[in-house]
């Protein structure tokens, strides 16, 4: 080798590391920036969008491991419910036949779904943190969900409300005809616990 390539190669190197570690070190700063956020408004339309956008809020949350999950089930069902209409009796049969993701695509880019969407409002409140979750969908009966019901124990789904509200979050409230959900978490039972 020569010891100017060699020098050259390595000190390409180096700053290619620097530059990765800075912008390593800024991502990480911008997602602490997240604790900051009094209010915000998020709009989304897809299952990847909910998994994304419920990462990142749950970030706001004092315990986000637990926040996720609750946040997480609610965003799903304002989308695959609410905004794609796609019924209890439906998703039953779409998952024992295996094609639940390939209609969620499917209805996405119909018509009369590919222009709806979810938009969930965040804000920080002295005591607790508040997220509201607005589909577009014309609602459902929600008071059956919010409690574990035998008659649904052994379907495939019916349990994340229920789970969402015994495991996540600390009130959860339906509003008008169900296509409105407030999530609220806590701060003072947190900061207890910490």
């Amino acid at each position: 080798f020569q010891s100017g390539v060699l020098l050259a190669v390595v000190n390409a190197a180096l700053q290619q590391y620097r530059e990765w570690r800075d912008l390593s070190d800024g991502l990480r700063q911008a997602e602490s920036l997240l604790t900051l956020l009094e209010r915000g408004s998020f709009r989304f339309r897809d299952l990847d969008q909910a998994r994304l956008l419920a990462n990142n809020l749950a970030r706001v949350c004092p315990q986000p491991g637990r926040a996720v999950h609750g946040l997480l089930e609610l965003l799903i069902n304002a989308v695959e419910h609410g905004n794609l209409a796609i019924s209890y009796a439906d998703k039953s049969e779409l998952l024992m036949k295996g094609l639940w993701q390939q209609e969620i695509s499917r209805r996405l880019a119909l018509p009369e779904f590919n222009r709806r969407y979810v938009e969930v409002t965040f804000e920080r409140r002295t005591d607790c943190l508040e997220f509201t979750i607005t589909d577009c969908g014309d609602g459902f009966d929600w008071q059956d969900y919010l409690e574990f019901s035998p008659a649904r124990a052994f379907d495939l789904h019916g349990r994340g409300i229920a789970m969402a509200c015994k495991l996540s979050i600390d009130r959860l409230q339906y509003q008008g005809n169900g296509n409105t959900v407030v999530a609220r978490f806590n701060l003072a039972d947190a900061e207890s616990a910490a």
